[in-house]
């Protein structure tokens, strides 16, 4: 508003100017003069009105950055305030939640002492004040056992019929279960002792058989038979040369010895009068003539008590046998199953 009544006044002066006269200059000039004088007239309160709108402009500045400053300050503290005020009302809102349980508390402490003691808060107050030194001792020597005592199982009283019938079953179960185990075990025992009295019968009876059978499988040798913690043990006495052991004999030997205590084996069954039934497979291709004379004479002697098959390609043992049974090819290839009976011819 200064500057707009500056620039008014500097008009009318200018008008003045023009329309008083100027001694010695015509119109223009005298204008002209005009205009300098009072240019030069206002050019200091020019400076003086722009130092002043310099300064008005930086403290307008100054105010504007103060009032930044405390604007972004108080939404700080709004800030703050708000979470305080957040925290605060959670606070207050546990703080609710504490003293409605303990209001329930309160309550089912209350329900607790009038349905288990038939008495009211007043009555617990007064037997505490009368009975305090004793009744805080007490306690403490209850919640001690307490502690002890560990946890209580509140069904326990519903569970006990359960339980009961639960052990009386099991208890019969058991009963039965150990009965059981005792007549398996006499069974066992009695088993046990009757295969071991078999077994020692039918070991003398085959040890026997074999001390027999060897001197008949093989001249001048002995044989006997033992048990041991490894098992049944074959010692042979061959003449002269004396005990030998199995892994010293040739393929005749083991072959005959092996034949005895087949054959004692077979022979010392009880109740053979029923007939037997033997199958020998090869059992003689080891043998040379003499000791294959031997051992169809053995076979030959217990003919009529049982019947022998024997798979061979020996020719004496063919010609010893009743009946013969092969296997031919005819003509067209096929093959067939003949028997040929020896006896007599």
């Amino acid at each position: 508003s200064e500057g707009r009544r500056r620039c008014d006044n500097l008009a009318e002066q200018l008008e003045r100017v023009s329309e008083s006269p100027i001694e010695g200059l015509d119109r223009p000039a005298r204008l002209a003069a005009r205009v300098v004088e009072v240019s030069q007239t206002l050019a200091p309160a020019v400076r003086e009105r722009r130092s002043r709108l310099r300064r008005a402009r930086s403290e307008a500045e100054d105010e504007h950055r103060h009032l930044s400053e405390v604007r972004a300050d108080l939404s700080r503290r709004a800030v703050d305030l708000a979470r305080d005020l957040a925290t605060v009302r959670a606070a207050a809102e546990h703080a609710r939640q504490d003293l409605r349980q303990a209001e329930s508390a309160s309550s089912e402490a209350l329900e607790e002492i009038r349905s288990e003691w038939g008495a009211t808060l007043e009555d617990a107050r007064r037997e505490a004040d009368v009975h305090g030194p004793e009744t805080e001792a007490e306690r403490h020597r209850f919640a001690r056992k307490l502690k002890r005592f560990g946890d209580v199982n509140l069904l326990a009283l519903s569970q006990q019929d359960t339980l009961r019938e639960r052990h009386e079953f099991v208890t019969a179960q058991r009963a039965d279960a150990e009965a059981a185990a005792n007549e398996l075990n006499r069974i066992i025992l009695a088993i046990d002792g009757e295969i071991e009295q078999r077994f020692t019968e039918t070991f003398g009876r085959v040890r026997r058989a074999f001390g027999e059978m060897v001197p008949r499988m093989m001249e001048g040798a002995a044989g006997v038979l033992d048990l041991s913690e490894e098992g049944v043990e074959i010692g042979l006495r061959l003449g002269r040369k004396g005990w030998r052991s199995l892994h010293v004999l040739s393929g005749g030997e083991r072959a005959l010895l092996a034949l005895s205590f087949l054959f004692s084996i077979f022979l010392s069954r009880p109740g053979r009068d029923g007939g037997a039934f033997c199958i020998l497979d090869e059992a003689e291709a080891a043998l040379d003539d003499l000791n294959l004379a031997r051992f169809l004479a053995v076979v030959d002697s217990y003919r009529s008590e049982g019947q022998f098959l024997l798979v061979t390609h020996q020719k004496r043992t063919m010609a010893a046998a009743d009946v013969l049974y092969g296997v031919v090819q005819d003509a067209a290839g096929a093959t067939t199953v003949v028997s040929k009976r020896m006896q007599g011819e």
